[in-house]
């Protein structure tokens, strides 16, 4: 056996290590690029009106009426099932249910977690002795990108998201020399948590588990436990959202259209965040350096898989993100493939290419995130916007970090709230068409609609915040409202194609013996007639609509549980004409 030892050992002589200023600096790199995303999110601090819809279903469950947005009514206008939940654990330890500051906290030091787990991921990857001396080219690409530091923040979900990435590439890395059995269920939990991080992310998710797979070989037993450690909680999630909410998918899952095919719009949507920065040409060097590095891992099976996981992930992400038609907001949805593709790359040996690439970038970097800036609110493509510009301009505040910043943009909604619910009448809420945001109509509210109040919300995040838990809020643009989500309009832009109408607005929420407003100030400048209020009141009352609502508003017994899950993948199916007299021949057969 004494063959085995090595010399070193046998000689009592230490075996050489890693060179003490080597390792300092590539540590400074892991904890350079997480300190700087840092320092970069907050300097662009910000909550979106987006965000705020997470806060307000964070305090429908602190306040007991369960994981929704208005109470009384099952609708989940959470697209991060993980994120809504993260907030509200952070909301109870903290006592805050309003956790719109909280949320953007969490989110940058998320980010900057997932930076400093991804950094210190692709070092072990290419110098697993830790020897060798980095160079950060595809973080210097990251970091010269606004739009990361803009939703390091935001209140949405990216911060987690780009934790959850980071944590996948980490475990990933890890496990390429073998695992015991329990490091490689961590590891297949922590990956099937992308559907509950965004539901798009199941197909990140796929890719990661196939990889996993590869690369540790398990046997057959252990292959299902790890199958079942990965699909066990999204499953069981998945149960509880059919038999809660009565569909497939979250709310704005169906107002976006996210399974439509939208490829014009999705190629220009890239175009928007690529172009303006002219991103493609940084990106393009990075990887040119790299192929040499990435040619030597052929002859080494499992690196190389390992290696192709997250840009195969990221490419295919990014396929999906342009068949739908891309997102309003600019660069959002292009931001977990552009991590995902430059995972393997972030770090890479000193060499002369890589250093001039390096330095290359950085010039690009102070260029483009430090002069030249965006479009501007409207974006270069119809239909996107540079959404942290626009709400920086709404609230006249350079960092709209907190709920208190968008609530006096709307103080005569919010005065009108509080007169009505001091007067204990039922009452309808909603803005005219005069000029400003404060011009307030009330009707009376129908006798069946949960809450005791509704408002018409525009800014739905806003108006949600503005709103106590007992007022319900009618999103006009259908992100959370049964109804409108189901409308049949043409996507034009994603979460603000499918506006409820006033005929619509009124049959589903007003009193019926209540007249029109003669003066015809109704929220949007479209022509009202009793007969299209009757129409869609009629139609409201008939075969798969009326189900819908049943389905949301029906005390949750183990029947409408059981109904629910059954009838999910249907309701998930229904679309609804918005004119109502077709909606009427549709749902009631009337000719």
């Amino acid at each position: 056996m004494d063959t085995l030892v090595p010399v070193a050992r046998r000689a009592n002589v230490p075996l050489r290590g890693p060179e003490p200023a080597r390792v300092r600096w590539n540590l400074v790199v892991v904890v350079g690029a997480a300190l700087l995303i840092g320092l970069f999110g907050y300097l662009t601090r910000w909550v979106c009106d987006d965000g705020l819809i997470f806060t307000r279903a964070v305090e429908q469950i602190l306040a007991g009426n369960g994981p929704v947005f208005n109470a009384g009514e099952r609708a989940e206008s959470s697209t991060s099932a993980l994120w809504q939940w993260l907030l509200v654990l952070a909301g109870f330890l903290f006592g805050q249910p309003d956790t719109s500051t909280i949320s953007w906290v969490l989110g940058l030091l998320l980010t900057a977690g997932g930076f400093a787990l991804a950094v210190d991921a692709t070092w072990r990857l290419h110098d697993p002795r830790r020897t060798a001396v980095l160079v950060p080219c595809g973080v210097l690409v990251l970091l010269g990108s606004r739009p990361v530091w803009e939703y390091a923040t935001s209140g949405l979900e990216t911060g987690l998201t780009t934790f959850w990435m980071a944590a996948c590439w980490w475990l990933l890395v890890r496990l390429r020399s073998g695992g015991s059995a329990k490091a490689i269920l961590a590891a297949a939990f922590t990956i099937g948590l992308g559907p509950l991080v965004r539901p798009d992310l199941a197909l990140v998710a796929a890719v990661f588990l196939a990889a996993l797979w590869l690369t540790v070989r398990p046997g057959w037993r252990l292959t299902l436990g790890a199958a079942g450690a990965a699909a066990g909680l999204p499953i069981a999630y998945e149960i509880f959202r059919m038999g809660f909410y009565g569909i497939v998918v979250p709310m704005p899952a169906l107002t976006k259209n996210a399974d439509a095919s939208m490829w014009g719009r999705g190629f220009a949507y890239l175009a928007d965040f690529a172009g303006p920065t002219l991103l493609v040409l940084p990106l393009a060097l990075v990887i040119a350096v790299s192929v040499p590095l990435l040619r030597r891992l052929r002859g080494r099976r499992t690196d190389l898989v390992v290696t192709l996981a997250p840009v195969t992930a990221g490419l295919l992400h990014l396929v999906y993100v342009v068949k739908v038609g891309g997102d309003y907001m600019h660069a959002r949805m292009a931001l977990p493939a552009l991590f995902l593709i430059l995972l393997p790359i972030l770090v890479v040996p000193r060499s002369k290419r890589a250093g001039a690439a390096a330095l290359v970038v950085v010039v690009w970097a102070a260029v483009f995130a430090g002069f030249v800036r965006y479009p501007g609110v409207g974006g270069s493509a119809p239909g996107v916007d540079d959404e942290r510009a626009y709400y920086t301009g709404w609230t006249g505040n350079a960092h709209p970090a907190d709920s208190s910043d968008y609530i006096p943009r709307l103080h005569g909604l919010k005065d009108a709230v509080t007169a009505e619910v001091g007067s204990g009448q039922r009452s309808l809420i909603y803005q005219g068409t005069a000029p400003g945001l404060n011009n307030v109509i009330t009707t009376p509210l129908r006798a069946d609609v949960p809450g005791k109040v509704m408002i018409v919300g525009v800014y739905l995040g806003t108006v949600g915040m503005l709103a106590p838990t007992d007022v319900g809020v009618v999103d006009f643009w259908g992100l959370a409202n049964p109804i409108g989500a189901r409308f049949s309009f043409p996507t034009v832009k994603p979460g603000h194609s499918k506006p409820l109408g006033n005929a619509w607005l009124l049959a589903g929420y007003a009193d019926p013996a209540a007249p029109l407003d003669p003066s015809g100030n109704f929220m949007i400048r479209d022509d009202v007639t009793p007969q299209q209020v009757a129409a869609a009141r009629h139609a409201l009352s008939c075969g798969d609509l009326a189900e819908i609502q049943r389905s949301t508003r029906e005390p949750l017994s183990f029947k409408r549980f059981w109904d629910n899950l059954t009838g999910a993948w249907h309701r998930t199916q229904v679309t609804i004409p918005p004119d109502p007299f077709e909606a009427e021949r549709t749902f009631c057969g009337r000719p």
